[in-house]
Parts: C-alpha cells; structure tokens; sequence
C-alpha cells in the first residue's frame, strides 16, 4: 500500500464529485520499451522519507516519480511495467486538465494511490501542472480547471425527449452542493432567496412558489427542462422515480439556479424560463433516473422537468 496521503486542492465543482469507484486503467502500448528496473535503493529518499521535489536534483526527478508509482504498485501503474511505459503514463496525465486526471484515477478503480498521492509522484514529471511543491494550483489554473469540467459536463448532457419539442426547453449540467437536490422556484420572489425549503418524503417537495427535488445518488446530474401548453402523454418507460406537484408563479419565473464563478451549486449554463404564460398556476412533473455503477467525474443522473398551467396543488407520485 502506498504511503502518499489525501485528496489535494480541485476546484470546489469538480471536488464535490471526487469519490471511490471502479472500472478500467490507463491502457497503452509498451513494444520495444526498456525492461522494468529492479529494486532502487535509492527509493526510501522519497516513499518513507518524503523527499521534497525542491531537494531533489533535476537529473533524479524521473527516478523520484518511478519510485512513488511503483510503491504504489496498483493498476494505474502496474508493477512490473517498463520505466518509459510508466513514465508515459504519467506525461498523459500531466497533459490533462487536473479533474480528468480525477476522472482517470476514479476510473481506475486505484485503491494503491489516491488524488493526493498521484499529484505528490506527478510533481516530479510537471511541477506547474499539480501546483508546484505545496501541490496548491493558481487561481487560474483551478478556473481554467473548472471550466473545463463544467463545459464537458454541459457536453455529456442529451435531452431524453429530443423529439418532443415544447414553448421553452434546455438541457445542461447540474452541479449540486453537499447532500445532493436542487430547486426550481419563482427566483423573483424574496423568500425564494435562499433556495428552498425542503423535508423529502419522495422526489419532491413543494413550496408555495418553487419546488425542491431529490437527487437519486447525490452527484453532478444532467436536467432537461421543458414547458408546454398543456400536460403532455406521460411516459414511464425507462424512469425510476416520476412525481409531480403544483406550485405558484407570482412574478411570471419559474427558473433553475444557474452556476455562479466560485460557486458550488447550479446549472453549468442557463436554462429558459418555464412560467410560460407569466403569473399564475403551474404543475411541475420531474422525472428521475440514474446510474449506481457509473465511474468517473460526470453526470451519472439524469432529469425531466415537464412544466405546464394548471391550477392543482396535487402531489401525485406516477413511480
């Protein structure tokens, strides 16, 4: 088992994604590689004693970073794997956005190493990659990080009714705080102005002018958001949780937060306003599913917000 420690500084979006999963390692060709070296001696320096990259000379930084791995010893860096095999593997991952090479690690499946650890041997390849010595990256690497993620996360995003076309539609990302849920609420009204108020007995719960929902895993989500004229066929198949409430529009906005920069929760990118004909009465149906064994950094939940005027405050759960 590795001794390197935790989990560095992400950006405070893709950090609320980070947990252990399973699935596939970094793959690639190792033909006309040199043999894997045996033992190094000289290995302690690093994996008990901790040398620091700043007391490590230039011409032992590939050495330092080859013996981090290999004490590691785990699939992302297989014992027995030639040295310009391991340290191609490290070069790609310092080519990456530092949540890809989350999403690498979390695909892994790595027990042996963690975010931490991998950073504390990359270091040794791509100093300004991981943060320099103190692995803490610039402001603006962190926001070039995180935008990054937010756009292929947007990316990763499809609308499950792409044939239903309705007044005010959109899909995008859903970036979700501690504890998962989000809300879709009259953002115009001042007791909305905190979110809101929720105590779940299902998918949803309903306010007077917004509606809090559930997250099925607590994780980044993709939201599909669509108002009609009226409610459209209801369609089950391939859900598992559909519900539907009424809530009330005083100022003619029924909208879905959007991501602010430094924020934490919201939308990766605005999405419509679904009060479709202004003030008055609307039913909100949600439609909920997603992925238990998924892997990696991006959306593994999806969601289907069906507004439409109606005058019933109604809870019905459809599944």
């Amino acid at each position: 088992m590795s001794t390197l420690g935790l989990l560095p500084g992400r950006s405070r979006v893709a950090a609320g994604v980070v947990t252990a999963v399973l699935l596939t390692a970094l793959t690639g060709s190792t033909g006309g590689l040199t043999t894997a070296r045996p033992y190094d001696l000289g290995c302690p320096a690093w994996t008990e004693r901790h040398r620091s990259i700043d007391a490590t000379r230039a011409q032992d930084r590939e050495r330092a970073f080859l013996c981090l791995v290999r004490d590691a010893g785990g699939p992302m860096f297989p014992p027995g794997e030639p040295d310009q095999a391991l340290l191609g593997r490290g070069r790609a991952l310092c080519a990456q956005p530092g949540w890809r090479r989350a999403d690498e690690w979390l695909r892994s499946g790595d027990f042996t190493i963690n975010l931490h650890g991998l950073d504390s041997a990359l270091v040794f390849l791509c100093p300004d990659a991981v943060g320099g010595a103190a692995l803490r990256p610039s402001d603006e690497l962190l926001a070039a990080d995180e935008a990054d993620y937010v756009a292929a996360s947007n990316a990763a995003c499809r609308d499950p009714w792409p044939r239903t076309r309705a007044r005010a539609q959109g899909t995008a990302a859903y970036f979700t705080s501690e504890g998962g849920g989000y809300h879709l609420a009259d953002d115009r009204d001042p007791a909305n102005e905190d979110g809101v108020e929720h105590d779940y007995d299902g998918l949803l719960a309903a306010g007077e002018t917004g509606v809090a929902v559930r997250t099925i895993g607590g994780r980044g989500l993709c939201v599909t958001v669509k108002a009609f004229g009226e409610a459209p066929p209801l369609r089950l198949k391939g859900w598992q949780e559909v519900a539907e409430v009424g809530v009330t529009s005083r100022s003619g906005r029924l909208a879905v937060p959007v991501l602010r920069p430094g924020g934490e929760e919201g939308a990766g990118r605005a999405l419509p306003n679904l009060a479709i004909d202004g003030p008055g009465h609307y039913r909100v149906r949600v439609y909920a599913r997603a992925d238990a064994d998924s892997a990696g950094m991006l959306p593994a939940e999806w969601h289907l917000i069906v507004v439409h005027p109606g005058r019933s405050r109604k809870e019905v759960v459809h599944r």
